[in-house]
């Protein structure tokens, strides 16, 4: 494993762009260029990479593993789904809507943010509506996660189109979705929690969760898959995942409550390679893609179908919105996933 050493240290989005004019576009500043800065992915995660199967790994796994867009608003597409002709998929970015103030503009969530009042309602749906261009979805064929940093996952279908966004939910504190209808689109939701999107074509079967410390430390990713092999008959070895952008090992301290979960739930040979102490008394920089990385090898996804973001929410907090970064002052961030064919 080599890290390339003269590959593009980053992309670049247009947040110069007035999406609000005639909803096309027009450069306003051509310097006017938001960077996203990559992670040297072999750095944080070769030990993992080491003891999970290194000959099984490429570099297409854990390099440039996301691809940026700006048409028809800013959007990321991750590697292994985009060319699919099985799934479509696309994740937000906090460019390209039509929110203001922290929310600041591609704001996707109708509720309060910690002690601040929430966006609009009329924003945050003309921002679905955007999205839903990108990925050629209707806001009436989404279905949207009601999130409360659980393990929950929520199998749904056709009775379920449109809620979180055009009609009421009828369920709570789910985290996860798992589907297997065709042109029904996952909405989860993420501002530095860790993403985890996994499709099995084979089965004909997707889930998108979201997974924070506690859903890690719960194992969300467990329970989608354990759900997608009660529904649909899935094979954990034919399940492509992607662990998208969320927060890095390197920007995520964490006290020893925190840390004492995981060493309930993780062995001590895993906390050595997610946990990393820092030199301040109770305070540890925690892995949490890594653990998540574990969490689908232990569920028995294969390493070589096993996916991983290069970039880091807090450090890029200017394209992508980050609650560690914002001080909780921001908007959120959405994957959609649906089956096309």
């Amino acid at each position: 494993m080599h890290f390339k050493a003269d590959r593009a240290a980053c992309d670049t989005l247009d947040v110069g762009k007035d999406y609000n004019k005639n909803n096309t576009g027009v450069i306003m500043n051509s310097n006017n260029l938001g960077r996203i800065v990559r992670k040297d992915n072999e750095r944080l995660f070769y030990n993992i990479f080491k003891t999970y199967g290194m000959a099984d790994i490429k570099e297409s796994n854990y390099i440039d593993t996301i691809h940026l867009y700006n048409e028809p608003v800013p959007h990321i597409k991750f590697a292994p789904f985009e060319k699919s002709s099985f799934v479509s998929q696309c994740f937000s970015t906090r460019l390209g809507g039509v929110s203001s103030g922290m929310f600041k503009s591609m704001n996707l969530t109708f509720n309060k943010v910690g002690s601040y009042e929430a966006d609009l309602r009329d924003n945050v749906m003309e921002n679905f509506r955007r999205m839903g261009k990108v990925i050629n979805t209707p806001v009436e064929d989404m279905v949207y996660s009601k999130q409360t940093h659980t393990n929950n996952v929520l199998y749904v279908d056709d009775s379920n189109r449109g809620m979180g966004i055009v009609k009421d939910r009828n369920y709570d504190n789910i985290d996860g979705l798992v589907t297997g209808t065709k042109e029904l689109t996952l909405v989860t939701s993420f501002a530095d929690c860790i993403p985890v999107v996994m499709a099995d074509e084979k089965s004909r079967c997707i889930a998108s969760v979201h997974a924070g410390w506690r859903g890690t430390v719960g194992n969300i990713v467990k329970n989608a898959i354990n759900m997608m092999t009660d529904k649909f008959g899935s094979n954990s070895c034919d399940i492509i995942a992607f662990i998208g952008p969320g927060i890095c090992v390197d920007c995520y301290e964490v006290s020893q409550d925190t840390i004492n979960e995981f060493r309930k739930n993780y062995s001590q040979s895993e906390c050595e390679l997610i946990i990393q102490p820092e030199n301040k008394p109770g305070k540890y920089l925690l892995n949490l893609p890594g653990a998540d990385y574990i969490n689908l090898i232990n569920a028995g996804v294969r390493p070589e179908n096993i996916y991983l973001s290069d970039v880091c929410t807090s450090e890029n907090s200017d394209i992508l919105f980050s609650h560690r970064a914002s001080s909780g002052r921001r908007g959120i961030m959405c994957n959609f996933i649906k089956i096309i064919n």
